[in-house]
């Protein structure tokens, strides 16, 4: 804050007019449209922190294992035997949930950063009373911040679905029907009623953190394409600033992608779960969809800009046309050269547009998330049919 210097007492007048200046116009701080969630408070706090995120996570992680292990273990008859893997990733899978959110965020924000060329800001009224929600630090705050209270009912939800999930789809094999006990001990946790109940807690826990992951998705991407609608300034012959919403697209993809992976690697048993099967073909469609939805609407706003640059050649190549048929049908031949070379420039012009593409992303990243979704599905196909034909 600049302060403006008061004359001292007994200082010789310097013998200027004392005019009135002008009020200075008021400086307006940004005012966030809504408070932060939890998620967003823990993560600005890790932020703060000495060291790089992801080690925060993993200490996380590791205190999620031996929190799970430890209580297992009190409740007497714990032998994770073969599936140690798959208890490790139910203890520590929270913290995989929490750092994806987290660099989401990053590279939602450095996304923001790059797209900065083409951001048109509309201008906002001096007069104009409210919160400023076209702001540029108002674009970041609400791309990298989840509102508070749809944060905490997300949570409520995804803890309320992930514990019935498991008891009402799971059937593992010989247990009849849809007992708890049988889904626990079939993953070898202890049957006990502490054990169980130490289970059930951390997986409410764990589920609350996905269903803040899913809104989470939800909520950034529907961000993204509302910066690409509203905010997008088009240029077809400038198109690298618009391919940086694309990263933070395929990231979410991709880490939905581990995310459900993940589970089968923990667990091979779950892959003769039919029910299983089809969550995971389901998931892989979310993924596909979470890449391409928040970048269908720019992709039609580059779609008409297209039609529209192609419609003025076209117009502009009709009327050069008809200056040659004229020329030609009065017999006045001179200066060709020049018409000539219009009319190679417009069909270049025309073959340049034509090839520019109307999907704000690169080859490679396309390329990467197709892979990651498809890699997987190919090798545990090539894995059923070598069992098959193997026995």
């Amino acid at each position: 804050m600049i302060r403006r210097a008061t004359p001292r007492a007994g200082a010789p007048a310097t013998g200027r007019s004392s005019k009135p200046r002008p009020a200075a116009e008021p400086v307006t701080s940004f005012v966030p449209p809504y408070p932060p969630s939890w998620f967003d408070r823990l993560s600005d706090w890790i932020d703060g922190r000495p060291g790089p995120a992801w080690l925060a996570y993993l200490i996380l992680g590791i205190v999620g294992v031996l929190l799970q292990t430890g209580l297992q273990s009190l409740a007497g008859a714990y032998q994770p035997g073969r599936s140690a893997f798959f208890h490790i990733w139910i203890g520590a899978q929270f913290a995989y949930m929490l750092g994806l959110m987290h660099y989401l965020d990053r590279s939602a924000q450095a996304a923001l950063i790059a797209f900065r060329p083409v951001l048109e800001l509309p201008r906002r009224a001096r007069s104009a009373a409210g919160p400023d929600n076209s702001s540029f630090e108002a674009l970041r705050y609400r791309l990298t911040t989840l509102p508070r209270r749809t944060t905490r009912w997300a949570a409520l939800a995804g803890a309320l679905v992930g514990l019935g999930l498991p008891i009402l789809l799971i059937k593992p094999n010989g247990v009849a029907g849809t007992s708890l006990v049988g889904v626990v001990s079939s993953f070898r946790f202890s049957s006990s009623p502490f054990g169980i109940a130490a289970l059930l807690i951390q997986f409410a826990f764990t589920e609350a953190i996905a269903g803040t992951l899913v809104y989470h998705c939800i909520h950034q991407l529907s961000e993204i394409n509302r910066i690409y609608l509203r905010y997008a300034r088009l240029n077809l012959y400038r198109l690298q600033p618009l391919y940086a919403f694309s990263i933070p697209a395929a990231l979410t993809a991709g880490g939905l992608v581990i995310y459900n992976y993940a589970w089968f690697a923990a667990a091979p048993q779950l892959l003769d779960e039919p029910i299983s099967l089809a969550l995971s073909a389901f998931f892989a469609v979310v993924a596909a969809a979470t890449f391409a939805w928040p970048l269908f609407g720019i992709h039609g706003r580059l779609v008409v800009e297209k039609k529209r640059c192609l419609a003025e050649n076209a117009h502009r190549f009709e009327a050069a046309v008809s200056e040659l048929h004229q020329r030609v049908d009065k017999k006045t031949l001179g200066r060709m050269d020049d018409l000539n070379k219009t009319l190679s420039s417009l069909e270049i012009e025309q073959a340049v547009v034509r090839r520019i593409p109307t999907w704000p992303w690169e080859p490679g990243t396309l390329r990467s998330v197709v892979a990651a979704l498809a890699l997987p599905i190919i090798i545990w196909l090539i894995q059923y049919v070598l069992q098959k034909v193997l026995g």
